[in-house]
Order: structure tokens, then sequence, then C-alpha cells
């Protein structure tokens, strides 16, 4: 005996695999969901650790700026005091300065040579005078730069010779000079040149001769 089944086996079958889809998708659409929570937990959660750490930096930066202006202001409070000092120790240094460069020019002058003019700003000094020759004129700058005294960097301006007459009638050839040389603070004078040696300064040479002047009432420099 042949049996039929004439109900919609089909149709069931194809419903009940459709209803096996939408549970799988709608499970996977919740633990999709559970697992995108628990990302968007742990993001948020990394997120404000490190606004909480940016912070505590920012403060730590701000304390540290704080400290370093300060640092600033103590730097330049320890500099205006050090100017001041060294103006104050400048100013005593100076203080007997005229007395110091006259003496030491008096004794760096050798025989022979006469000065007649001296001009001083700050520390350079321009110095005119007469010599009976072109070598005491070396001589004396040779003087000037010895590095164990109070000038230093001698420089020689110009030089001249003229016949001068003297109350005797008596005709004899100067030498007319001005020189640049600086002068030292009691400090740095104070302070040996360590291997130095007095270098010999060249005779300068004579710029012009003039002719005889009319009858001149100054005596010149005595001779050596």
């Amino acid at each position: 005996m042949i049996r039929l089944n004439l109900l919609p086996h089909r149709e069931a079958e194809r419903k009940r695999q459709q209803e096996q889809f939408n549970a799988a998708v709608v499970l996977a659409v919740i633990i999709g969901g559970v697992i995108a929570f628990l990302v968007y937990g742990a993001l948020v959660a990394a997120i404000d650790l490190e606004r909480e750490n940016i912070s505590v930096l920012q403060g730590e930066i701000k304390v540290l700026e704080d400290q370093i202006k300060e640092i600033k202001d103590l730097e330049a409070q320890i500099a205006a005091l050090q100017a001041r000092q060294r103006a104050v120790e400048d100013i005593q240094a100076d203080r007997n300065s005229p007395v110091r460069m006259l003496t030491e020019l008096s004794a760096n002058l050798p025989k022979g040579v006469m000065l007649t003019k001296l001009s001083q700003k700050d520390l350079d000094l321009v110095l005119e005078g007469s010599a009976e020759s072109n070598e005491k004129v070396a001589e004396f700058m040779t003087n000037l730069g010895r590095p164990d005294g109070w000038f230093v960097r001698p420089e020689l301006v110009e030089i001249t010779s003229e016949i001068q007459t003297l109350a005797s009638k008596e005709q004899v050839k100067v030498f007319k000079f001005s020189l640049k040389v600086a002068l030292l603070r009691a400090q740095a004078a104070e302070r040996p040149v360590a291997g130095a040696s007095a270098a010999s300064v060249p005779a300068p040479a004579i710029s012009s001769t003039s002719a005889p002047s009319a009858a001149s009432a100054a005596q010149p420099a005595s001779r050596s």
C-alpha cells in the first residue's frame, strides 16, 4: 500500500530554518552589542585615565614653570648685584687712578723725553711731547708696553721733527710726537702676565722735517 504525505513539510522546514537564522542573528547582535559596550567602557576608562595623567602633568609643569620663573628672577637679581659690585670695585680702583697714572708715566719717561700734553677719555690716554730723537720715543713706548706695567697697547700716532732755537742762539733738532695708550684698572694691572716678555718697539719713522723756526724761548728736553 502506497502512503502519500500531503502535509506542507517543505514550508515547515523552511520556517524552522528561518526561525533558527533569526535567533542566530539576534544572538549575534546581542553579543556584538555586549562586546561593543565593553570596548566602549574600556576606551572611556582609558581616556579618563589619560586625562587624569595629563591633568597631573599640567600641574607639575605649572609648578616647574613657576620655579623656573623664580630662578630667572633670582639670576637677574644676582646679575644686577654683581654689576653693582663691579661698578663699586671699579670706582674704588679708579679713585687713585690719576695719581697712579702720573706716577707710572714719570717712572716710564726716559731721559731726553718731555711730555707737554695729556688727555684722557675713560681709560684711553693721548700723550703729546717732544724728544731728542726718535729712538727716545721708541724707548718710551717700550717702557709703556711692558707686560708688568699699568699701560697696554701703546700706539704711535704721529712724529715730526723741527729745529728750535735756544736762548743761547743754538739750534737743536727736536722730535714732536703724539701717541695713544690704554691704562689698566688696578685689578687687571696687579695680575702678572704669565710667560710675557717686554717687546722692543722699533724706532718710528720721521714723517716730515720743517724749516728752522723763529727764535723760540722754549727749552728742549735735556740730552741723555
